[in-house]
């Protein structure tokens, strides 16, 4: 009798528990899509390129609120879709990468364009007619000012630009403010400009003065430039047409498939991406160095007021640290500082040696110690809590300048072990000396593949030698010394030059250096995401992470090595949303904005040796 009743007792639980099952699969049909939590988008039959650390492959990826829900085979991964899920078939032919990274954009924040050069661009060039004819010029913009308006103007550095002081300009602007910016701030302004800043007679460290009067010359660099221009000269203020215009440059950094932007930032370029945040309309995640501790001749005042504000943020906007001015200046201009020696020099050529910035020797000698230069801005910001990144250093020596600031920093308070790391880029020019200081400090090293490929390298084989520049932007060599160099610039032409090593004509510099794609892939996502410290959540494909990808018309793997550039970017993914359709965007990576773009000397070929 108990064996019955406890065969009665199981029989009647398994009814139940049938019935249940059914009760709550039709429950199950009829619950909202919010709880069933479908994918929101798959995108599948192709070729998922994760850029994980095992460089592995998928078919399918599915995306659900705004993150990688999955990664797998088409079956898996169509079986995660819903009726409302949003599908992008591959057609079979078709890749996805993880977004691209651009560790030193900062040319893409409207807000640092609008203060540098705003009224354009005057030629001193490098003989006296052409000094005389830029003069006329400023004249004729200073009589179509308005009563109060600062004429700011832009010019490259040239033999001319630095025999012009104030006596110059005053004749032609005697009541107008005006200013000249060069690429590393080097400032050259008229007497109302040095009156407004207080300048005139000032103890301030980067005035150049009159070795007979002792007056200042209205030649200005380091500390002294940055108190004229951000101090006291006027800047733009956030309007709409702004707004807009950044709008537009993060869609053709979309384009191009860029997804995060690195970058310092001014203030007005931080007001400007704030207030896009905050209306939903970031359509690229920005990661930004402050240039509170650039050029500030008072920064530990700053630091002290506002606390150490790295890592401050959300996934869209980010501060990743400080930045300080250019250690040195460019190769194409014979600016940078290196122990390479020169072969030529071109008769628009001031650097005879290089230009350190920070010391100001080359075409202004400052002599100045380390307490008077931006070495001080590194220590203050590092014994505050910040640390310095997206720096300007192309020459090895330059570099060795900045990571020895780095050492002497990290003797005060430990740099390494952090999350946001310390950083330099460019890596034009680097030696076994600079890898190891990297390689100790844990400094992030970028490298733009630019300099020496995006045209062609004639100015580098001039100036240095065609030896030299095989042994330029060593990518491999880094990567072989132990480090995870990051292709700053990422565009699918740098990609296209890590690994062919050719220039616009074809020629091949430095096939030692070649890397493969897939670590050229790597470096442009997942070893960048280091740079920004964002490797948790971006970099990668990965279940988790935030769904940042770009949609190729062909196949990366085997599209021909020659012809990447030309790959067709057909989507561009931002947080699990359409950011930019080629198909209804049009191709834009070849449009560009107007406005400052570094320029130096501006010369090409036509070269006399000296």
């Amino acid at each position: 009798m108990p064996v019955r009743n406890s065969y009665h007792i199981l029989l009647q639980t398994f009814v139940l528990v049938i019935f249940a099952s059914l009760g709550l699969a039709a429950q199950q049909t009829s619950l909202p899509p919010l709880v069933i939590q479908y994918a929101e988008m798959v995108v599948y039959n192709g070729r998922i390129i994760t850029a994980d650390d095992q460089f592995t492959m998928a078919e399918a990826v599915a995306i659900r609120d705004g993150k990688f829900l999955a990664v797998g085979s088409n079956a898996e991964i169509l079986a995660l879709a819903g009726p409302d899920t949003k599908r992008i078939d591959l057609e079979g032919e078709k890749s996805v990468v993880p977004g691209f990274f651009d560790t030193h954009g900062h040319g893409a924040w409207v807000g640092n364009e609008a203060k540098e050069g705003r009224d354009g661009r005057i030629d001193f060039g490098i003989e006296e007619a052409h000094k005389d004819r830029a003069l006329a010029e400023i004249k004729k913009l200073v009589e179509n000012a308005d009563p109060g308006e600062w004429v700011i103007l832009r010019g490259p550095r040239t033999v001319n630009f630095y025999s012009t002081t104030r006596k110059d300009l005053d004749p032609v602007s005697p009541n107008t403010a005006i200013i000249f910016l060069t690429a590393s701030q080097e400032v050259l302004a008229n007497t109302v400009a040095l009156e407004l800043a207080g300048l005139l007679d000032s103890d301030t460290i980067g005035i150049i003065k009159d070795p007979e009067t002792g007056m200042p010359t209205g030649q200005l660099f380091g500390f002294a430039s940055g108190v004229l221009t951000y101090e006291v000269m006027p800047w733009s203020k956030v309007s709409e047409e702004l707004l807009e215009e950044q709008k537009t440059e993060l869609k053709r950094l979309n384009a191009q498939g860029i997804t995060t932007n690195v970058g310092r930032a001014q203030g007005l370029s931080i007001s400007l991406l704030n207030e896009l945040m905050q209306r939903g309309e970031l359509t690229v995640r920005a990661r930004v160095a402050m240039d509170m501790t650039r050029l500030n001749p008072n920064v530990e005042a700053y630091l002290k007021r506002t606390g150490n504000l790295t890592g401050l943020g959300n996934e869209w906007m980010r501060i990743i640290g400080g930045s300080v001015q250019p250690v040195d200046g460019s190769g194409g201009d014979g600016a940078l500082l290196s122990t390479l020696p020169k072969i030529r020099r071109h008769p628009a050529d001031p650097f005879k040696f290089g230009s350190n910035k920070w010391a100001a020797y080359g075409p202004i000698n400052g002599g100045l110690s380390k307490e008077e230069t931006e070495w001080k801005s590194v220590i203050l910001a590092n014994r505050y809590g910040w640390n310095i990144t997206s720096v300007h250093s192309q020459g090895d020596l330059g570099s060795q300048f900045l990571l020895e600031a780095y050492a002497d920093a990290h003797e005060e308070n430990p740099i390494t072990g952090r999350r946001y790391r310390f950083g330099y880029d460019h890596g034009l020019i680097r030696t076994r000396e600079n890898f190891e200081l990297v390689k100790e400090l844990e400094v992030m090293h970028t490298l733009d593949m630019k300099y020496v490929f995006a045209d062609t390298p004639d100015n580098l084989v001039f100036l240095y030698g065609p030896d030299a520049v095989h042994r330029m932007s060593p990518v491999k060599s880094a990567i072989e010394m132990g480090l995870k160099p990051v292709m700053e610039n990422a565009r699918l032409w740098g990609i296209q030059a890590a690994i062919t090593r050719k220039d616009a004509k074809g020629t091949v510099w430095g096939p030692q250096e070649a890397v493969s794609r897939q670590t050229a892939l790597q470096m442009a996502t997942n070893w960048a995401a280091r740079y920004s410290a964002d490797e948790e959540v971006l970099g990668t494909i990965e279940p988790g992470k935030l769904a940042d990808l770009v949609v190729f018309g062909g196949d990366y793997m085997t599209w021909p090595e020659d012809d990447l550039s030309n790959l067709p970017i057909l989507l561009t993914i931002v947080d699990g949303r359409i950011v930019y359709d080629r198909e209804k965007d049009g191709d834009l990576r070849e449009q560009r904005r107007e406005g400052f773009r570094g320029e130096g000397l501006g010369f090409r070929g036509g070269f006399t040796q000296e």
